[in-house]
């Protein structure tokens, strides 16, 4: 009875039980903050960073405590070693995105399926989201911070502690197909979610698995996840997985929703694809041109018994 719980090869849980465990601790942990937040405040303040800075604080304590008491492993080794890589390998994450994002919306425009309104500057009431003039400033960067909130905790979850444990149960293609089908259908619950923007999605998120794999370590995924949604949103005017917020450029679809996005923003248009396809090969060459001989490549598909040490090692 004791093997269906715990391993015998290293004596820990086996990997699904920490999964649910630390799911289990996460919810718990969230529910008390929230109800904690709402006792001593009333009511959290609407349109407050306070729900990010929450959420971003119960994930960070429920990865590190089940990362150190189930796994049995160093918070560091799921990937967040500061190097002289890491800072460049946030911002290399966030141009890839920002440049994913220029093409699509170029794209799109050049193909009549948005329509270009203008700058927000170039009026104090212009239309779409962008409802503010020079106090857009303030709003996006107040956004950009949000944003790097959503991008740490979702990276550190998912294809941190999620996707090393699960590694070790199902295997590095499974777990990266399972782990892209629930990140899809996690989004299904948004705003002007349809069936097609869930599959997107789904097909699209394997470009962070794939980030990871490269560098063995969470800060490129953590920049091409903040840059995505920023200048999807904030920049280029997009809806965020059917979000809308302030923004630079204000802009509106014309065209069918699934060519134009619709009011899911750029990750319900099909036309994502090949360009997130692209941004593939260019984080193969930024990992490249970055990694030179005295940084030991990842070893991908070949050995993959324990993500966890491969982190550690890489």
């Amino acid at each position: 009875m004791k093997a269906i719980f715990v391993s015998p090869e290293d004596g820990r849980l086996r990997a699904g039980w920490r999964i649910l465990a630390f799911i289990a601790g996460l919810m718990a942990l969230n529910a008390a903050m929230f109800l904690g937040v709402r006792a001593i405040n009333g009511s959290l303040p609407k349109d407050s960073i306070l729900p990010f800075l929450i959420f971003g604080f119960v994930a960070t304590v429920s990865v590190y405590v089940a990362r150190r008491f189930l796994d049995k492993r160093s918070f560091r080794s799921l990937g967040l070693r500061l190097d002289r890589f890491a800072i460049a390998d946030v911002i290399g994450g966030v141009l890839v995105s920002a440049l994913v994002m220029a093409i699509m919306f170029f794209m799109l425009l050049a193909a009549g399926l948005i329509q270009f309104e203008g700058f927000v500057w170039w009026t104090d009431n212009p239309p779409g989201t962008a409802v503010l003039s020079a106090a857009v400033l303030p709003a996006i960067l107040m956004v950009l911070l949000e944003l790097a909130i959503v991008a740490w905790w979702e990276e550190l979850v998912f294809r941190g502690y999620l996707f090393q444990n699960t590694v070790s149960g199902l295997g590095l293609m499974w777990s990266v197909a399972v782990l892209s089908l629930i990140f899809g259908l996690l989004h299904a619950m948004n705003p002007n979610a349809t069936l097609l923007s869930s599959v997107l999605i789904t097909l699209l998120t394997p470009q962070l698995f794939y980030a990871y794999l490269k560098t063995g370590q969470l800060w490129l995924p953590i920049g091409i996840h903040w840059g995505w949604n920023f200048f999807q949103a904030s920049v280029f005017g997009f809806a965020a997985s059917g979000q809308s917020s302030p923004t630079m450029i204000a802009q509106s679809p014309i065209g069918p929703d699934w060519l134009s996005g619709g009011a899911f923003g750029a990750e319900g248009s099909v036309l994502i694809i090949p360009v997130t396809a692209f941004s593939m090969v260019v984080i193969h060459f930024w990992v490249r041109a970055t990694r030179k001989s005295s940084q030991r490549p990842m070893q991908m598909l070949a050995s993959f018994p324990d993500r966890s040490e491969l982190a550690e090692a890489a």
